[in-house]
């Protein structure tokens, strides 16, 4: 009787094992990655941070806070005491620390990073080099309606080849590298229209890049005003203040 017992709880627990590897199966299987042929290894994800789909735009965050909402600024920002001269962490000038407070930390430590948070310790939010690295060894090629889900943005592909790298191919322009489909490698990078469809039709000439409002968190500082963190924008880098809303999305090594 004893040793049926044993046996009985042996096999409940390997069946236990298994059903916890599979679930965790299925978790890594959510969160999907590519690889784009990058020097550095970095596989980028499919999706931003809180998004189902790679067309949806997920969540929104202030720079270094791990948990959206509703309103973003000064006011509510995690690291300062309500202004941009009181901040409390990754700060490198007295006059934006409160009480000249000052560190020497200028990229996101994994705390406080919304895409180590949500999506694991082997994910976080590109730096301003891996955000570069994207641009410049791959082709980007905008569209107003991502795999007809009706959604503009940048379809970002491994490069087929080494004069493609870093060029920006505007909606309509179907003259060049049009080898290029959804069945190869790529991330998709949704972005908002400032300027309608019908518009760009009545005023002719493909949509250009100052038209798309893209704006994604990396995890660097920016230095030279602390008050402020480096963003990728519509096909370059800019910066903006660390307590407004921006979506993530999330990279990780090999």
């Amino acid at each position: 009787m004893r040793k049926f017992l044993w046996a009985t709880i042996s096999v409940a627990l390997i069946s236990m094992a298994f059903v916890a590897c599979d679930k965790d199966d299925d978790e890594s299987n959510s969160r999907k990655v590519v690889d784009l042929g990058l020097p550095s290894g970095t596989l980028w994800a499919t999706c931003n941070v809180g998004a189902d789909n790679p067309w949806d735009y997920g969540d929104n965050f202030a720079w270094g806070e791990t948990e959206t909402k509703a309103n973003f600024g000064w006011e509510t920002y995690k690291y300062c005491d309500g202004t941009d001269s009181t901040l409390t962490k990754y700060c490198n000038k007295e006059e934006c620390g409160k009480d000249g407070y000052t560190d020497k930390l200028t990229a996101l430590e994994a705390a406080d990073d919304a895409a180590t948070a949500y999506w694991g310790s082997d994910f976080f939010t590109p730096t301003v080099d891996d955000w570069y690295e994207l641009i410049y060894q791959c082709v980007w090629i905008m569209t107003d309606n991502y795999d007809n889900h009706n959604v503009s943005g940048f379809i970002v592909y491994k490069a087929k080849s080494d004069d493609h790298k870093g060029h920006f191919i505007k909606i309509n322009d179907s003259d060049r590298y049009t080898d290029y489909s959804l069945s190869d490698a790529h991330i998709f990078i949704p972005s908002e229209l400032t300027i309608s469809r019908d518009l760009i039709d009545i005023i002719g000439g493909p949509l250009d890049t100052d038209f798309f409002n893209t704006k994604y968190w990396s995890s660097s500082l920016f230095t030279i005003d602390p008050t402020c963190a480096i963003i990728f924008g519509s096909g370059d880098m800019e910066f903006s203040s660390r307590g407004q809303g921006f979506p993530i999305r999330p990279a990780r090594l090999k």
